[in-house]
């Protein structure tokens, strides 16, 4: 109880109030211009968070993330364009709403169904992550290892149509995460070295301004390269009653407590993402509604049903994305890696320590996720008649803001240190045009991502597992928990080669 109180005085003051509800309306733009994702927005945010308190800059960030995964849902409905492409199932039957006059209740049922969605995964993640990070003492520097593994693999197998793209994406990430120096001797490990050893590239690069190229910078030459089209043409629309009927949202309560399963576990499992669960709980809603005789709308035919589903889904994924970046350290998504970066540079490291040590900081956590999903809802309310017009932003006035925000982010970063400042602007735009140029080509940039924040953790375990089994390198091969590590890696390369074999076969 005491630390719980503690917890809660970490965030009881009007800064991290004011704090959280700036990072939840940013969130919100963020997710309803489409091509920006929650990602960007948590990049773009952390060197801002860094000035803040642990549990406020923690705080700010959750909201920009709830309010994002949320706010995709906007144009997804208003112009059957997904914010992102956790939003694709929405547009269907959002859309068809629309053009019923029922766009108020498509907008609030999005809303309350991410409320939620998010408030059912958190309550998982108070529960479960507590007890998944008790597990991780049985851990030792071999099991350490091949959980990076599997953290790494399983989400640069996912991460786009070629599995072997993420694979090199994320190896290109460990790559960028060995630069620097050694971390049992001490010694250089960049090219140049006798020229570069009083340089902050000597550090390694800064993960801050690593994020904010690879994500926002990148973003904006892509955006750049596609022509300009103004800005987006939103029909007037009518909105009358942004509520659904109570009585229709408890009929739905097999569909509700299906996609929130579905989102919390498939959150849960690194690197199958909300794409993954909005599908699987719109067709199980499919199912819910066939066979529901007549007492719920059938999917795609504009229904309320059919905006819930994935909604639910797609928010729940938040909460569960964070069961194994706390418990673990292994993000679920994207976002999460992120997220577990920003912890990282603050000093926070996931994992059992964490509870063990500052079980305050994991309650004040829990309570910002709370803050959050409340914020996001009531912000998200309040804005139906006016977020929508936020889809009318010209991109000559977006793309140039979005630049000159990331370049501020990244130069900040380093306070009044202007040397390292420059590098970290330099830092920034080199790896904005990488990402560009992996984006433009298919590359996925999650792989990457995973690669810098596990690289470290991998080859300290390693080196140091096999320094313990006295220079044995089958060492790994001989504990049941890393045969189960290694046996999940080695499935998730596997399994989505046979399914995409068995595809082009059919």
């Amino acid at each position: 109880m005491d630390t719980l109180l503690q917890g809660f005085m970490q965030i009881a003051n009007v800064s991290t109030i004011v704090w959280m509800a700036v990072g939840s309306i940013v969130g919100i733009i963020l997710g309803a211009l489409p091509g920006l994702s929650a990602t960007m927005g948590i990049a773009l945010m952390m060197p801002i968070s860094f000035q803040l308190p642990t549990a406020t800059g923690i705080g700010l960030l959750l909201a920009v993330y709830c309010g994002a995964v949320s706010g995709a849902s906007i144009p997804a409905i208003l112009l059957g364009i997904p914010g992102n492409p956790n939003a694709i199932a929405t547009v269907e039957d959002g859309l068809l709403m629309t053009k019923k006059g029922k766009a108020g209740q498509a907008l609030g049922g999005a809303v309350v169904a991410s409320f939620i969605g998010g408030i059912g995964s958190l309550l998982a993640l108070v529960l479960f992550s507590p007890l998944i990070a008790k597990l991780t003492l049985a851990f030792g520097p071999a099991e350490k290892t091949t959980l990076a593994l599997v953290g790494l693999v399983i989400i640069a197998s996912v991460s786009g149509d070629n599995i072997w793209k993420g694979l090199l994406m994320g190896a290109f990430g460990m790559g960028l995460a060995f630069l620097g120096t050694d971390p049992f001797s001490n010694q250089l490990r960049i090219p140049f070295s006798k020229y570069l050893a009083t340089t902050p590239l000597s550090k390694g690069l800064d993960l801050t301004s690593t994020l904010i190229g690879l994500f926002g910078i990148s973003q904006v030459f892509i955006e750049l390269k596609k022509p300009f089209v103004g800005s987006q043409h939103v029909e007037p629309v009518k909105i009358d009653h942004i509520f659904p009927p109570f009585k229709k949202i408890l009929s739905m309560w097999k569909i509700i407590l299906s996609s929130l399963g579905i989102g919390t576990l498939i959150g849960a499992i690194p690197g199958t993402g909300a794409s993954i669960a909005v599908f699987m709980a719109y067709n199980t809603a499919k199912t819910i509604t066939k066979n529901s005789n007549g007492k719920l709308e059938e999917l795609g035919t504009g229904a309320l049903e059919g905006v819930f589903a994935p909604e639910v889904a797609n928010n729940a994924v938040t909460g569960g994305a964070l069961i194994p970046a706390l418990a673990l350290g292994i993000p679920g998504d994207a976002a999460t890696a992120v997220l577990i970066g920003a912890l990282m540079i603050k000093g926070v490291t996931p994992g059992f320590h964490l509870f063990a040590t500052n079980m305050s900081l994991v309650y004040a956590i829990f309570i910002t996720m709370l803050i959050a999903n409340i914020f996001m809802a009531l912000f998200q309310l309040l804005g139906v008649r006016l977020y929508p017009k936020v889809l009318g932003v010209p991109q000559q006035i977006l793309l140039p803001l979005i630049l000159i925000l990331s370049f501020i982010g990244a130069y900040a970063i380093a306070g009044q240190a202007t040397a390292v400042g420059i590098y970290n602007l330099g830092i920034a735009l080199v790896m904005g045009l990488i990402g560009y140029f992996l984006k433009r080509d298919g590359y996925p940039i999650a792989p990457i991502v995973l690669g810098l924040i596990l690289g470290g953790m991998f080859e300290e375990n390693f080196r140091r597992a096999v320094k313990l089994a006295g220079g044995n390198y089958l060492t790994f091969f001989t504990k049941p928990i890393c045969l189960l590590f290694i046996a999940l890696s080695i499935l998730s390369i596997v399994l989505p080669i046979i399914a995409k074999k068995r595809g082009k076969h059919r």
